[in-house]
């Protein structure tokens, strides 16, 4: 039996970017990094997203089961220094890649990966960029993303 017998996948609507924000804030907590989050991050990210979406700038692909939305994949046009400089002035980049715990281990976010990389493909971005975890590093070179030349300085 394939995943599809056992969810649905399509595009998020506006109206459930609140949900989607409460798997972005579960990522944060998973990950160990949700003393990042300001008090109001819920607010500001439900806000800033519907704001994106209005402009067409950003989409979100969900797995749903038992009409929950159980993992998603977000697929974002970004312009930043120096790429708004280039013959295309705007970078494709994907996140918030989740899936709930127990839905995990069933290719959804490969699933939804996919999905959110044909939708920057079909934007023609020249470039498509993520941040990841060592867990999530597999699926995103199976889709063919490598390790570039970027570097960050955390300054705590």
């Amino acid at each position: 039996m394939t995943i599809e017998n056992h969810f649905i996948f399509r595009p998020a609507t506006k109206k459930e970017l609140p949900r989607i924000a409460e798997l972005k804030v579960a990522m944060f907590r998973d990950v160990g990094a949700s003393n990042l989050l300001s008090e109001d991050a819920f607010d500001i990210i439900v806000e800033d997203y519907r704001k994106r979406y209005d402009r067409d700038e950003a989409i979100h692909f969900v797995a749903v089961c038992d009409l929950t939305i159980i993992a998603t994949a977000g697929a974002f046009l970004k312009s930043a220094l120096p790429y708004r400089y280039f013959q295309t002035p705007f970078y494709g980049f994907i996140g918030d890649v989740y899936t709930e715990p127990t839905y995990r281990r069933q290719g959804l976010a490969n699933r939804l990966s996919e999905m959110a990389v044909d939708w920057l493909k079909s934007r023609e971005v020249a470039m498509i960029k993520l941040l990841t975890s060592a867990e999530g590093r597999s699926i995103y070179e199976k889709l063919g993303f490598e390790s570039s030349n970027e570097m960050v300085l955390l300054c705590e």
